[in-house]
């Protein structure tokens, strides 16, 4: 009888061991940080100690739990910081970044619950130049969102991949005690292909009640009839809506990519339109050393904005590695050159140089 009880009390360890050896939790991260000069900001040069450049710091958990049958439980909770002071980002939120619990099929495909980025970062970010040299080449405000962007309460649906095809679509609940640039309901909806070096992407993100800062996002003076003097004045739209259509190529050697967004601000009768164009190439000169240069061009009438990116990435390890970038920007039509996250230039040029370094975990 012992032997028995003995034997089962075994067998029944074995199948706890087994079942807990199908599920993980890993955490994770990402620090970046560096110095900027930056040739005009409020009419003055200034040299920054500027973090979350080339990739946004923060630490995560992320998990997942077999179920069986092709069935798996997962979760995501991440949170950006500031490695210089040690406060965190978004907002000051605790898993400002992600946080998130679904289930996924290898048949059907996922379903998640929580906050998350929309498509437009998740399917287009790859094929814009930020991708390579960081979040300073991104367009004029990011207004597309491609940087980076979140929804709240969001229910998100991304199918399996199926011949190269995936598409994602996502509804975000009325949140008021949303960050600002999130309030009202929003939807989002993707799909991309994959075929060999060959890939291809469109978006589209839609937010009702959606908070801007024209005058110190875009260097603009007046937007939708408001007088936003350059200055950090909010502006809510009735109705934001943003779309893109982007395609890369690899030739092994050198890869091309190129996108093209196009972003309307609706309030009462009066409406805008910002489009933007961006392409870059890239190439690993050696397995360790990578260089990328890109070009950007958007519109919003009166305004235009022109900028231009490179970067030189040297790879010390597969979690380390230490670049140095360049970004230039020029403003016509009467705006203020302003690189994303920067204070405006006193001009319609802007320059920031960079060195930087960034350890992943």
């Amino acid at each position: 009888m012992k032997w028995k009880m003995l034997a089962g009390l075994t067998g029944l360890l074995a199948a706890s061991a087994a079942a807990h050896a199908q599920s993980s939790v890993v955490l994770y991260g990402v620090i970046d940080d560096g110095l900027t000069y930056v040739s005009n900001q409020g009419g003055h040069h200034a040299y920054r100690m500027d973090d979350s450049i080339s990739q946004g710091d923060r630490f995560g958990f992320r998990g997942v739990e077999d179920l069986g049958g092709g069935l798996k439980a997962v979760f995501n909770l991440e949170g950006g910081f500031n490695p210089n002071t040690g406060a965190s980002r978004q907002g000051g939120l605790e898993f400002g970044r992600q946080a998130y619990v679904g289930l996924q099929s290898d048949r059907y495909g996922a379903v998640t619950l929580g906050r998350t980025y929309d498509q437009m970062t998740m399917t287009l970010i790859r094929y814009h130049s930020g991708y390579w040299s960081g979040i300073y080449a991104f367009d004029a405000g990011d207004h597309d969102r491609i940087s980076g962007n979140w929804l709240n309460n969001v229910v998100t649906y991304t199918s399996p991949t199926i011949r190269g095809l995936r598409f994602s679509a996502q509804y975000s609940f009325n949140s008021q005690s949303a960050p600002a640039n999130s309030y009202g309901v929003a939807y989002s909806l993707s799909a991309s292909y994959e075929h060999g070096p060959l890939s291809i992407g469109a978006a589209t993100t839609s937010i009702h009640h959606y908070t801007v800062t024209p005058g110190s996002s875009f260097g603009v003076g007046s937007f939708l009839g408001v007088d936003v003097a350059f200055s950090s004045t909010a502006v809510v739209v009735d109705r934001y809506r943003t779309a893109g259509i982007g395609a890369s190529y690899d030739f092994r050697v050198v890869g091309v990519s190129a996108l093209y967004t196009n972003t309307r601000y609706e309030t009462g009768a009066n409406a805008s339109t910002m489009q933007s164009i961006n392409a870059v190439v890239h190439s690993y000169l050696r397995p360790d050393l990578i260089v990328a240069g890109g070009y950007g061009y958007s519109r919003m009438s009166p305004y235009n904005w022109n900028e231009f990116n490179a970067v030189l990435d040297y790879l010390l390890s597969k979690r380390t590695d230490v670049y140095v970038s360049a970004n230039y920007q020029k403003a016509n039509g009467g705006a203020r050159a302003v690189l994303v996250t920067l204070p405006a230039s006193g001009n319609d040029k802007q320059l920031a140089l960079r060195v930087g370094i960034r350890h992943k975990f």
